[in-house]
């Protein structure tokens, strides 16, 4: 299952003098990422790098920056805390004032690394659930197999109707949905 940040995200470190501050949030294509990076830059007008990445399902479009640091060592560590972890529609900004002491090319990747992590850990990625609702007829001779079948698969079954057949208004989550739809007893229809 996908992952989805439910809301913006920050966290901050210190090391060797230099501050990181690191702020995410949920987007869900590319304007709303480039409109987050040009909030924080415009927060942070005076920091040495604000480093970016994001990635939007919209046009399948992957995005990071170094902003100024040494090739590979700030948008692409950002850019891995989120990739590893399967979080989708998702941008990152790492902030960072120079403290005087140079961290290195290692030092530099944990840092952006961490700062990007924790700012998503502040988020609390959850499960992306989709759920689709379904109208089900079935016979009242088969209602108690199909009731059976529901609880057994944990569908959510909003409300049921008795007229001359059975029907129930259905939730299923998307990982449930094979299973749904080759359910014996009922048919089925979109419900919108």
């Amino acid at each position: 299952m996908p992952l989805i940040l439910p809301k913006n995200g920050y966290y901050e470190i210190e090391e060797k003098k230099s501050k990181f501050f690191g702020h995410c949030a949920p987007v869900q294509n590319v304007d709303e990422a480039k409109a987050f990076i040009d909030d924080i830059r415009a927060q942070h007008q005076n920091a040495n790098h604000n480093v970016f990445a994001y990635s939007v399902t919209e046009g399948n479009v992957i995005r990071f920056n170094d902003d100024g640091e040494p090739s590979g060592t700030a948008g692409m560590p950002v850019f891995h805390v989120y990739d590893k972890t399967g979080i989708i529609n998702w941008v990152c900004v790492v902030t960072r004032y120079f403290g005087g002491t140079l961290l290195g090319t290692g030092g530099l990747v944990r840092a952006y690394g961490k700062a990007a992590k924790g700012a998503m850990e502040d988020a609390g990625p959850e499960e992306l659930i989709v759920i689709n609702t379904y109208l089900v007829t079935c016979s009242y001779s088969n209602l108690d197999r199909v009731k059976y079948n529901f609880n057994k698969q944990n569908f959510e079954v909003v409300d049921w109707d008795y007229t001359d057949k059975c029907q129930a208004i259905v939730r299923i989550r998307e990982f449930q949905e094979d299973e749904f739809l080759k359910g014996e007893f009922y048919s089925w229809e979109n419900f919108e």
